[in-house]
């Protein structure tokens, strides 16, 4: 049953994730705390090694969809992801010390969902589906690209999630990227991010055990492939569904959904 649920809960993400470009972390996180919350005193480092997995697939996925479209930038990516490997560091180190407990993380979450919710309910311009990337001559200097890795890097590990809700900002609005190429670079450098932040709590000598029993460090494989089965088959319907149905609405059943998941995690503090 616990497969089935996860299963589906994994197919809503990668729907999502297809169709508003939202990071499976942000899908994933609530539901592994809610699973891992009872099964051990400090299940903080489990929920974020579990989910890093999990947003390493659906961010690959988005990455290969990305390259079939002639729309990767490999170069900015690369230069990124040093930044962003610098910054998983950081903050594996913060998410495996003795203060950062459940408490401070539920917060930290909250903090990114309700951010992510109210962006949603407010709603993206529509002028950037028709960008023609060729137009965009903006530089990418390898300062501005290790502190936008960093920062991408340092979110992840402490939160679980990808990361590209800082990235995509600070293309945006200080590198001068557009849109398009923004989530483009993101989704590209969130597999990096989540690769090595994945492999860090994996090498981690873990405490306490893990659901499935099938686990290495405080990556849970068992409770991640169901989620990860799941990610790829919804991603694959939210890109044929992409033209289908108005965005609109699944941005205000997103931002819906978000605000119903922070009232609950905050309700449990």
């Amino acid at each position: 049953m616990e497969f089935l649920i996860l299963l589906i809960i994994g197919i809503l993400g990668g729907i999502l994730a297809g169709t508003l470009g939202v990071g499976g972390g942000i899908i994933f996180t609530p539901v592994l705390l809610f699973l891992f919350k009872d099964s051990t005193t400090d299940p903080v480092p489990w929920v974020i090694g579990t989910s890093l997995l999990c947003t390493f697939f659906a961010a690959l996925s988005s990455s290969y969809r990305q390259f079939a479209k002639h729309n990767l930038f490999l170069k900015e990516s690369v230069k990124i992801g040093i930044g962003g490997l610098v910054g998983t560091i950081i903050g594996r180190l913060i998410t495996l010390s003795t203060w950062y407990n459940q408490e401070i993380f539920t917060v930290v979450f909250s903090s990114i969902l309700i951010f992510t919710a109210i962006r949603f309910a407010i709603g993206k311009s529509n002028k950037v589906i028709n960008e023609d990337l060729s137009n965009d001559q903006s530089e990418l200097s390898l300062s501005a690209a290790l502190l936008t890795g960093m920062s991408g890097g340092f979110l992840a590990t402490i939160a679980g999630v990808g990361g590209g809700i800082v990235m995509v900002p600070i293309l945006t609005m200080f590198v001068g990227f557009s849109f398009m190429k923004s989530t483009s670079i993101s989704s590209a450098v969130i597999v990096i991010i989540s690769f090595f932040g994945w492999l860090q709590f994996a090498t981690a000598k873990a405490n306490g055990e893990s659901l499935s029993g099938f686990s290495l460090g405080f990556v849970d494989y068992g409770a991640a492939l169901p989620l990860i089965i799941g990610t790829l088959a919804g991603a694959w319907i939210g890109v044929n569904i992409n033209h289908k149905v108005k965005k609109r609405l699944l941005e205000i059943a997103f931002s819906i959904l978000a605000f119903a998941v922070v009232t609950r995690l905050l309700s449990q503090l």
